[in-house]
C-alpha cells in the first residue's frame, strides 16, 4: 500500500479502530506489532536527539526528510516541545543487542531507541522505508518494532579490478547496502587486471599497474580480446572520502590486497618481487596466472608490509583482506629462493610455503592491531593463528575454520556469487556462468548443519560477491546485485523462523517501485516466463510449456509465434510448433498496480531440420549432473550459442551412441552434431564421431567419421554425403583423460554435446 494521504484522511485515520496492515519492510523486522492511525510527516516535525553523539544520525534523517518536504525539519537537543517529534535516543541498560533498536510510532510522536549509533541508523532506515517515494503530505503507520540483526557480518563485495567504477557509483552502492541494513563493504582493489589504490611509496603501482592494453571480450576462456586501453585508480583522498561516507552509514569498508597470487598488476610495476624477474604486463584476460609474489625473497615481504602500512592508514577496519586464493605454485617449485626458504624452515611442500607466507603477513598485520581475513585457500598448509576465513568454494572452508576455533564469513559460489545468471541464461546478459536465482539466495542458511552450537558461534555471517569480468557499467552492477542483495540482507538480518519466501517476494514486488524512483537498475528476471520445450506427441512436433514465475500475479501472459502476440486471461497449458519459429512470452500487468515497469520478455528461437523433435535414444544416458531435458535436448531445435547453458548441453564421461529415427526414409546430404571445447572447465572435444545409417533400424552401414578443429567454444562434427536413410547413428568417442598442460590433468574429461543437424 502507499502512505500518501490527504490531511483530512490522516486525522480521521488516527481515530479509526482498524489495525494497520503490515508495511513491506526489507529486511523483515524481528518483531512488528501494528497499531491504529498514522503519524503525519510534515515540515512541522522536529527531530530530537538525546546527545551530541547522535547529531550525525539526526542530520542524516533531516536530510532525507528535506527531499520529501517543502521545508527542512528542525534538529534539536532532546527536550519537551510542542508539536510532532521524532525522538532519537541510545539506551544504556545493556539489554538491547548490538545494532538493535526499538521503534514506536504513535499519531503524535515517534520514539527510536537503540543500543548504539548503528542501531539508531538502522531504525532510521526502517523509517525511510515506511515513507512513500515522494510527496508533500506524508504519513507512516502507527506500529511498534523491536529489531536486531541475526549476524554481525552482513556484507557485499565489489570487484573494481576487472572493471573500474568511480567514487560516485561506489557511494551509491554503499547507500544500497545501508538501506537494507548491511554493514560490510568488501572492496576488491588489486588483481591481475588492475591495481586500483594509490600507494605513495610505490607510485608505479598506479602509473603502470592500474592500466592494461585491452580486455577480454566474449565468453569465458575464448581468448578473444579488444585493444582498447583500460584502467583507473582511486587516490588516497578518494579512498578516505569513500571510507568516511561508509562510516557515516555504519558500514565498515574491508579492503582486499591480493597475495601471494593474483598479483600480475603489481608485478608488472615491480617485477623484482616475482620469482623470475619478469618482464610482465597487466593482464587483459580473466583467469589464473602462473607468476605470483616470490615467497623466498625477503624484499617481497618488505614491499607488501609497506603497502599494507599505507592501506591500514586509510582503512580503520579490524580486518584486512589479503586474498590468498587461486595461488599457483609452479614458480615456487623451480625458484631457488623459495626452495631455500622451504629447506631452512623445514617446510615439506609448497602448500606449507603458502602457509608460511600468510602467517608472516599476519604477524605484521597483528602487530598493527589488526586481523587478516582471506579466501578459504589460506587453510592450505595450516591456518594462520588469528586469521578468519571467507569460505567461497562451498561451505567446507567455513566449517573447517569454525571447528578449529577460527571465525568465518560464508560466501559460497552456489548461493552468494551475484556474477552468476539469475534468470534463464538465454534471456540474460552474458555472465561468467552459474545459475543463482533470488529464491536460491533467499533459501541460503549461513550456519552449516554439521556445526555444533559451540562451533556455530564462529560463523560471523555471510557476504554476496560481485565479480566484474562481464560487468562493464554501473547499471550492470545494479542489475546483477539487485534484488539478490535484498534476499541476502533478509537472510542475514531476520530471525530464521521469521523468514518466508512467498512473503518476501510479495514485499519485493512493492520495493521495485522504490528502486525505480531511486534510479536503481534492478533486475526483474524473477518475473521471466520460462519457455520449456518437450517432445510432442507426433513425429516432428515440439510442445512448448510456459512456466509461470513463482511470484504472486493477477496478470496475463502474452506470447507469440513470430510477430503475432496472443494474450491469455488464464495461463495456457502449452502450444505446439512444427516449423522454425521465434517464440516469445512475457507477463502483462493489467491491474494498474504499484509495479508498472515492463516485465522482461523471454525469447527462444527454434530451428527445425530433419532430426528435430524426432525419436532419439542415447546409450548410455548423460551423466545425471548434465541431463536436463534428456536425449531430447539434442533434437529440441535449440543450438547452443555463446553462453554455455546447461539446458542446451548434455554431458558424458564416456563414449556415447546416439540414434535418431527420422520417421521415414529421407534424402540426406548433411549430418552434424555440436560439441563443446572448454578445456578450462575440463570439457574437451571428442576424438571423433563415427556416423552410420540404416533404413530398417537393424542393419547399419558406415558413412564415415568426422573430426573438428580444436577451436575454443562450440565446434560441429560434420559429414556431407548424399544418401537415403531413415535412421542415423552417431557414435561419439570420448577424449579420455585430460592431458598434461591442461587444467585437471590426469582426470577424466567431460564430453558435452548439443544439437544434431540432418538435412
Amino acid at each position: 500500500m502507499r502512505f500518501l494521504l490527504p490531511a483530512l484522511l490522516l486525522f480521521s485515520s488516527c481515530a479509526s479502530a482498524q489495525t494497520n496492515p503490515e508495511p513491506p519492510l526489507i529486511p523483515r523486522p524481528a518483531s512488528m506489532i501494528m497499531g491504529q492511525g498514522y503519524f503525519a510527516v510534515t515540515s512541522a516535525v522536529s527531530i530530537l536527539i538525546d546527545s551530541k553523539e547522535l547529531k550525525p544520525e539526526g542530520a542524516y534523517l533531516r536530510d532525507v526528510l528535506t527531499t520529501l518536504l517543502p521545508e527542512a525539519p528542525m534538529l534539536l537537543p532532546q527536550r519537551t516541545i510542542e508539536g510532532p517529534v521524532i525522538a532519537l535516543a541510545i539506551s544504556n541498560d545493556g539489554e538491547m543487542p548490538a545494532e538493535g533498536y526499538s521503534l514506536h510510532i504513535a499519531p503524535e510522536r515517534i520514539d527510536l531507541l537503540a543500543s548504539d549509533r548503528a542501531g539508531v541508523f538502522h531504525g532510521i532506515q526502517t523509517l525511510i522505508q515506511l515513507l512513500p517515494p515522494k510527496g508533500s503530505e506524508t504519513a507512516i503507520p502507527c506500529l511498534t518494532i523491536t529489531d536486531h540483526p541475526r549476524f554481525a557480518w552482513r556484507g557485499m563485495h565489489l570487484d573494481v579490478c576487472r572493471h573500474f567504477f568511480g567514487v560516485e557509483f561506489v557511494k551509491k552502492y554503499i547507500d544500497l547496502l545501508a538501506r537494507y541494513k548491511m554493514n560490510r563493504f568488501h572492496w576488491h582493489l588489486t588483481d591481475d587486471q588492475g591495481w586500483r589504490i594509490e600507494i605513495k611509496k610505490y607510485p608505479k603501482l598506479t602509473e603502470v599497474g592500474a592500466w592494461r592494453s585491452g580486455s577480454q571480450i566474449g565468453p569465458y576462456g575464448r581468448g578473444e580480446y579488444d585493444s582498447i586501453p583500460y584502467g583507473g585508480f582511486y587516490t588516497q583522498d578518494q579512498i578516505r572520502e569513500v571510507v568516511a561516507y561508509a562510516a557515516a552509514r555504519h558500514i565498515t569498508v574491508v579492503p582486499e590486497i591480493e597475495m601471494p597470487g593474483h598479483a600480475m598488476a603489481a608485478l608488472a610495476a615491480y617485477p623484482e618481487y616475482s620469482c623470475t624477474g619478469g618482464p610482465f604486463e597487466v593482464q587483459k584476460g580473466w583467469g589464473v596466472f602462473e607468476d605470483v609474489f616470490c615467497a623466498g625473497n625477503d624484499s617481497t615481504f618488505s614491499f607488501l608490509q609497506d603497502v599494507l602500512t599505507e592501506v591500514m592508514d586509510l582503512f580503520p577496519s579490524d580486518y584486512i583482506h589479503i586474498g590468498g586464493d587461486e595461488c599457483p605454485k609452479e614458480r615456487w617449485k623451480t625458484c631457488a629462493k623459495c626452495q631455500a626458504r622451504m629447506k631452512s624452515g623445514g617446510l615439506k611442500d609448497e602448500h606449507e610455503l603458502q602457509s608460511y607466507f600468510i602467517q608472516r603477513i599476519e604477524k605484521f598485520v597483528n602487530s598493527k592491531g589488526r586481523k587478516i581475513i582471506g579466501w578459504d585457500e589460506i587453510l592450505e598448509g595450516g591456518l594462520a593463528p588469528n586469521a578468519a576465513v571467507m569460505s567461497w568454494r562451498g561451505t567446507e572452508g567455513g566449517v573447517a575454520a569454525a571447528k578449529s576455533g577460527h571465525y568465518a564469513v560464508m560466501s559460497p559460489g552456489s548461493h552468494c556469487y551475484f556474477d552468476h545468471y539469475q534468470g534463464d541464461p538465454a534471456n540474460e546478459p552474458l555472465a561468467i556462468g552459474g545459475y543463482t536465482t533470488v529464491q536460491k539466495v533467499y533459501s541460503y542458511e549461513p550456519i552449516p548443519a554439521e556445526l555444533k552450537a559451540d562451533q556455530a558461534k564462529y560463523i560471523l555471517g555471510a557476504q554476496g560477491n560481485v565479480w566484474t569480468e562481464y560487468i562493464l557499467t554501473p547499471e550492470h552492477v545494479e542489475y546483477m546485485a539487485v534484488p539478490r542483495m535484498l534476499a541476502l540482507a533478509e537472510v542475514l538480518w531476520t530471525p530464521k523462523e521469521k523468514r518466508d519466501e512467498a512473503d518476501f517476494i510479495k514485499r519485493l514486488e512493492l520495493e521495485f517501485a522504490r528502486l525505480e524512483v531511486m534510479g536503481v537498475n534492478a533486475s526483474k528476471s524473477l518475473y521471466q516466463v520460462s519457455i520449456v520445450p518437450r517432445q510432442g506427441d507426433g513425429s516432428g512436433a515440439i510442445i512448448i510449456d510456459f512456466k509461470k514465475p513463482t511470484a504472486r500475479f493477477p496478470l496475463l501472459i502474452e506470447w507469440s509465434i513470430g510477430d503475432t502476440f496472443v494474450q491469455n486471461p488464464s495461463w495456457p497449458s502449452s502450444i505446439e510448433i512444427h516449423d522454425t519459429s521465434l517464440v516469445r512470452a512475457s507477463l502483462v500487468d493489467t491491474t494498474g498496480g504499484v509495479f508498472r515497469a515492463p516485465y522482461p520478455t523471454s525469447t527462444r528461437y527454434f530451428v527445425f531440420n530433419l532430426a528435430t523433435a524426432q525419436k532419439i535414444t542415447a546409450t548410455p544416458p548423460p551423466a545425471e549432473r548434465y541431463n536436463e531435458g534428456g536425449a531430447f535436448t539434442l533434437v529440441d531445435g535449440i543450438t547452443a550459442q555463446e553462453k554455455r547453458v546447461n539446458t542446451e548441453w548434455l554431458g558424458w564421461l564416456k563414449d556415447v551412441s546416439i540414434t535418431v529415427d527420422l520417421g521415414s526414409e529421407q534424402d540426406i546430404s548433411h549430418i552434424g552434431i555440436g560439441a563443446l571445447n572448454e578445456t578450462y572447465s575440463w570439457i574437451h572435444l571428442p576424438k571423433q564421431v563415427e556416423v552410420s545409417i540404416s533404413s530398417d533400424g537393424k542393419n547399419y552401414s558406415p558413412l564415415g567419421s568426422a573430426e573438428a578443429k580444436a577451436t575454443v567454444g562450440r565446434s560441429e562434427f560434420v559429414i556431407n554425403k548424399a544418401v537415403k536413410a531413415r535412421y542415423v547413428r552417431l557414435v561419439v568417442k570420448h577424449a579420455g583423460l585430460i592431458p598434461e598442460g591442461f587444467p585437471g590433468a590426469g582426470k577424466q574429461s567431460w564430453l558435452f554435446l548439443d544439437e544434431i543437424d540432418v538435412h
